[in-house]
């Protein structure tokens, strides 16, 4: 048995656990130049290598998940429909990590995974309007009348859609 002395470095309800875990090993780095050789520091237990993994997998399904997204969207849509649904993936994600940003949420893993389904109900709304556009196309309507018309004639139901998805998730909000 040797002499120890335990640290336990905790984050608060806003910190975060990965840039937590950079400043601790800064400061330990630091110490190592001050202190004997023959004392030992080592670190136990981190969670932000853990957060750091799973966030990696998300990183990694979700990047999958669009590429596949992407193909899919290629291969049953017309490449017009296609594009624009597909535009519309970075254009939604900017938007809500700005309206986070703007409400003070943070990106974690319940936030990563909400942004992941939230996409594809995105996804799923721009293909049915996407589509009803196309099909008003090529009844003869001009691109633009096309595009306003599918808008107005599907906005009750991709809002009444996206109301319940928000009703349905929103108790999740109150995890930290």
């Amino acid at each position: 048995e040797e002499p120890a002395v335990l640290l336990y470095v905790d984050r608060n309800q806003t910190g975060d656990a990965i840039d937590i875990q950079a400043t601790v090993e800064s400061v330990v780095a630091d110490m190592r130049t001050r202190i004997p050789d023959a004392i030992q520091i080592q670190f136990m237990a981190s969670r932000s290598e853990a957060i750091s993994a799973r966030l990696d997998i998300l990183k990694t399904n979700a990047a999958l998940g669009l590429a596949l997204v992407l193909l899919v969207l290629f291969l049953f849509l017309s490449a017009h429909t296609a594009f624009w649904v597909a535009a519309g993936i970075p254009i939604a994600m900017a938007a809500t990590v700005g309206l986070m940003y703007a409400f003070g949420l943070t990106l974690n893993m319940v936030s990563m995974f909400a942004l992941i389904i939230c996409l594809g109900i995105v996804v799923d709304d721009a293909i049915v309007v996407g589509e009803y556009a196309d099909t008003l196309a090529r009844r003869g309507l001009s691109p633009t009348d096309a595009a306003s018309g599918a808008a107005h004639r599907m906005a009750p139901p991709v809002l009444s859609a996206a109301l319940t998805t928000i009703i349905a998730f929103v108790a999740l909000t109150s995890i930290g």
